[in-house]
């Protein structure tokens, strides 16, 4: 497990150097701007040539470190999901264990009066019991249902009948 806590680091400096070398490209495209902006442009085709081409390899560069940008972003938004849930993962641990904590503690010590946490979990347990006990009268009245039709002294054909007689005449 250090050993991959010390990947994510190595990996987070990785992406940190990324983050200063397109900083620092950045301060030298503004400073290359600068610089032509304080050139006087002399009235031949020649110096706007020299512009254009400064223009265009600069463009091409930044054409050419866009995907690699991309894929950083990506990486860095892939990272921070899995921080996000990892967290969220640990939230959720941690409100299990402080549920569990109120459950005990208030059992043990007399003196600890129910909190929020405990409350809702009494009520938790209740309406789970309450629906448990539906559940069980429910499949109780299936049950003795069907023990009243596949008894014999039960003719199905009859109780049929005499349905769909009394649809006719109403």
């Amino acid at each position: 497990m250090g050993l991959k806590l010390f990947r994510k680091k190595n990996v987070d400096d990785e992406e940190e150097i990324e983050e200063e070398e397109l900083e620092e490209e950045e301060e030298e495209f503004e400073e290359e701007e600068d610089e032509e902006q304080e050139e006087p442009s002399s009235g031949s085709g020649s110096g706007s040539d020299e512009t254009i081409e400064k223009i265009m390899e600069r463009l091409n560069e930044i054409d050419n470190r866009l995907p690699r940008i991309d894929i950083s972003i990506n990486n860095l938004k892939k990272e921070i999901d899995s921080l996000k849930q990892d967290l969220q993962k640990m939230d959720d641990s941690l409100k299990d264990m402080m549920a569990l904590y109120e459950v005990v503690s208030s059992q043990i010590n007399p003196f600890v009066g129910s909190s929020k946490v405990t409350a809702l979990s009494i009520q938790r347990l209740d309406k789970m019991e309450k629906e448990l006990r539906e559940l069980e009268e429910l499949v109780n009245d299936v049950v003795d249902d069907l023990r009243m039709l596949f008894r014999k002294t039960v003719n199905v054909k009859e109780i049929v009948n005499q349905v769909l007689y009394e649809e006719v005449i109403l």
